[in-house]
């Protein structure tokens, strides 16, 4: 996985949504379009309550996943963690041993399966939301309707090499 060109002019949102799609694109998964308003404001509010965020209410959309990471100081560690150290043995508490139903779920929600007809994400940074140290969050929706894109795949695309487009 090779980040885009212009990665430190990105904000740190916008490198969670970037770096979570580069996640799902290298394994052939469809990227998610675009970071829409209303899922960035859910995922905002997760990164602050120190919760995986949902879906604000009357958000039109079919699948959803989440996730949330606290005490993590950048995006490229918060999406490792969730997609390399999420099993046995990791910080993930949802994962106390082996077997457990929360292992790899972080894992499992980056590379959720959804059709992308118009799959949008949500993504959050808050720099005190957990305890004083970071927060990150994100949300990874199917939408149904026309999205509120705030910033877009197609942003990221001209600054990545061929080979990750």
């Amino acid at each position: 996985m090779e980040l885009p060109s212009d990665w430190s002019s990105l904000t740190p949102a916008e490198q969670l949504f970037t770096a979570t799609n580069l996640e799902r694109t290298v394994r052939g998964l469809p990227a998610l379009r675009g970071m829409d308003v209303s899922l960035d404001q859910a995922a905002a509010a997760g990164a602050a309550e120190s919760a995986d965020p949902s879906p604000p209410a009357g958000y039109p959309y079919s699948v959803w996943a989440s996730n949330w990471g606290g005490a993590l100081g950048s995006p490229l560690e918060t999406v490792y963690l969730w997609m390399y150290d999420d099993g046995p043995g990791s910080a993930n508490v949802d994962c106390p041993s082996a077997g457990a139903a929360g292992c790899w779920g972080h894992r499992n929600n980056v590379l959720v399966a959804l059709s992308c007809q118009d799959c949008v994400m949500g993504t959050a940074f808050d720099p005190t939301g957990w305890k004083g140290y970071p927060a990150w969050a994100e949300l990874l929706v199917e939408a149904q309707g026309a999205p509120n894109l705030a910033f877009s795949w197609s942003d990221v695309t001209p600054y990545l090499p061929p080979s990750e487009r």
